[in-house]
């Protein structure tokens, strides 16, 4: 047995350092690469339950079976949603779908397409993603000689060069293998995901429902998805049910439900859990399998009061039948677990083991500098997980000071501000909330010689404005009262983007004196669109502005609206939040506020549109060749 280290390292390592300072949160992003200690053993009957449940769908009984897990916040569900994808990965036991952010709830089955198109996207541990896995499988069942992923990754760019026709033999030797595929599209664009950085990431776009130019389209030989929203929405459940039947036959799918409390609404009024509760309803219905499948688990995570309440009076009118297909293998969800005084202790035992050996050091008992018969006491209040991890937090060094504010939001900023990615893009009205804060704390300022007197997201009337101008702002522009309206409009979609800029400018409805429209300068304003000339009019008539979106401009605003939402996760105050802000300026001197703010002085030029030709088809179909029995050889050749 190792001799203890003596207390004067000890009580020097742990007075620098506090291994349970961190965010006590899961995010997304850390259920696909989160590196935090899991104990194995805490509601191991849950994670066992659905490894069972995965290998009972594989072998066909069921083919498609669910069932929800029952959890409370911070009891440690998003360590055992962990848990399961590190099992599966671990030897490739099946595909996972994470579902936990669901944008528009009114095209909530668009929206499930992009989720599944991103799940896929992820790296399954053995240096490919998903969907490269999934081409790979694909491949080998028609070529003679079997190539691993990561190897099909490298060759297949190299072939591609050398055989341009590479994906069409490969796309209907797989056809001719899977007759009842409906849409061979779909094929052609999973096989692309093989083809490297010049073609991957835009497969996975189309993949998504997303559109791509029409030189990228033409070249992977795919349609553009330029479709009424309403007519993409319809179809976006078709093409995800053809993407899990395909992926199903090669190996099973877990797709997991989270995050599904809350009161966002539809259209219809309808609550997330109910909406998303309709998909699940769906999915379970609709899903076709073949003879050959390997089967579908679809996991639900859901509180009690989801279970008890929101799901009475579901989407389609029938509580019930949304309730057998949340869990048709169960009764009722399977139930997570408190902490008791021995989790408790074996918690803190696994934090802290890693801990001491990085700073290879010996304590005198594994919990030190705590006491066991003092967590033991804090196992019987039944803590959260989360709760568990603040206590420690706080309490870690006997000598700490207490846990400072400032430092908190700061380190809430560094970490939200590095897990932002550029999907923020497509939501317009969180960049919109976003800027609403960053103005909010800027009231009684003078930026750019423009004093803000006062800002509102009520912009009435409420029923005409239904969202399209998201706030207005209230200044004193060289002694004059100005009313500037703020329209983020990122939409793809003509129809939606016109909406937003004519009510935009409509001054005398609004009370505005001046809108003003953000967008990013690479989403292009066609011709074809009444956009166009609402823009022109906005711009060159009324004085409007029409600002270029710049993500970094937006980014810090992002985090930090990110910590204002969760500011009881991150244990951190309002005032504490204003005051980061305004200590670091974010919002004073940020560039997009400045833009907004300055007088107008963008000036219109073509580049600013997208011609459309005339009588030019959006969609370019692939020509398939005939393929033979001799094409497997062929194909072999080309990726020796």
């Amino acid at each position: 047995m190792s001799t203890p280290s003596s207390f004067d390292e000890l009580y020097d390592v742990i007075n620098k350092n506090n291994p349970f300072d961190v965010p006590p949160i899961i995010t997304g992003q850390d259920i696909w690469n989160g590196s935090f200690p899991d104990l194995m053993t805490l509601n191991a009957h849950a994670s066992d339950a659905v490894f069972e449940t995965i290998e009972q769908v594989r072998s066909g009984k069921p083919k498609v079976t669910s069932l929800a897990l029952s959890a409370e916040i911070g009891v440690g569900k998003s360590h055992l949603i962990r848990r399961i994808r590190r099992g599966l990965q671990a030897d490739n036991k099946a595909f996972f779908v994470y579902a936990n952010k669901y944008g528009d709830l009114n095209l909530i089955h668009y929206q499930f397409r992009q989720i599944l198109a991103d799940s896929f996207k992820q790296s399954n541990g053995h240096g490919v993603t998903q969907w490269q896995e999934l081409a790979a499988a694909m491949v080998n069942q028609v070529v003679a000689k079997k190539n691993s992923a990561l190897e099909l990754v490298k060759k297949i760019p190299q072939a591609l060069s050398k055989n341009h026709d590479l994906i069409d033999k490969l796309t209907n030797a797989i056809l001719n293998a899977k007759p009842k595929i409906g849409d061979p599209d779909i094929v052609r664009a999973i096989l692309w995901t093989l083809g490297g950085a010049a073609y991957a990431p835009f497969a996975i776009k189309w993949l998504a429902g997303k559109e791509l130019s029409d030189a990228k389209a033409k070249e992977l030989g795919l349609p553009n998805p330029t479709k009424e929203i309403k007519l993409l929405e319809a179809d976006a459940l078709s093409t995800a049910l053809q993407i899990i039947s395909i992926a199903s036959d090669y190996n099973p799918i877990v797709i997991c439900f989270d995050e599904l409390e809350g009161l966002e609404v539809n259209e219809a009024g309808f609550f997330k859990a109910q909406i998303v509760g309709g998909l699940v309803k769906d999915l379970f219905d609709a899903i076709e399998q073949s003879d050959v499948t390997k089967g579908v688990v679809i996991l639900s995570v859901i509180t009690a009061a989801v279970w008890r309440d929101l799901l009475k009076n579901a989407a389609t009118g029938d509580g019930g039948g949304i309730k057998d297909r949340f869990s048709s293998k169960f009764a009722e969800p399977i139930e997570l677990k408190y902490a008791d005084g021995e989790v408790v202790v074996n918690v803190v035992d696994l934090w802290l083991k890693d801990f001491y050996q990085s700073h290879d050091l010996v304590p005198p008992n594994p919990v030190f500098p705590f006491e066991e018969e003092k967590l033991r006491s804090l196992g019987n209040e039944r803590p959260a997980i989360r709760q568990l991890l603040k206590w420690c937090r706080d309490n870690f060094a006997v000598s700490a000071p207490p846990t400072n504010q400032k430092d908190l939001v700061q380190k809430a900023y560094d970490r939200e501000l590095s897990q932002i990615n550029e999907d923020f893009l497509d939501d317009s009205d969180l960049i919109a909330r976003a800027l609403y804060l960053g103005f909010s704390t800027i009231k009684g300022q003078t930026v750019e010689n423009v004093l803000v007197q006062d800002v509102t997201n009520q912009v009435k009337p409420l029923r005409e404005n239904a969202g399209a101008i998201q706030f207005k702002i209230t200044v004193i522009d060289n002694g004059k009262e100005e009313v500037i309206g703020v329209s983020v409009i990122q939409h793809t979609h003509g129809a939606s983007v016109g909406s937003r800029m004519k009510k935009l400018a409509m001054y005398p409805i609004f009370g505005l004196t001046r809108g003003c429209v953000i967008r990013s300068e690479d989403r292009k304003i066609k011709t074809n669109w009444d956009a166009y000339g609402c823009r022109l009019y906005l711009v060159e008539r009324l004085g409007g502005e029409y600002i270029y979106l710049v993500a970094d401009h937006v980014k810090p605003l992002i985090a930090v609206l990110a910590i204002y939402d969760k500011q009881e996760i991150y244990g951190v105050s309002e005032d504490a939040i204003l005051a980061f802000i305004a200590d670091s300026q974010i919002a004073l001197n940020n560039l997009l506020i400045k833009d907004i703010l300055s007088n107008p002085a963008v000036v219109l030029s073509d580049d600013d549109t997208e011609t459309v030709i005339e009588n030019e088809t959006d969609q370019v179909k692939p020509t398939f060749i005939d393929i033979t029995d001799e094409v497997n050889i062929d194909i072999d050749s080309f990726l020796e």
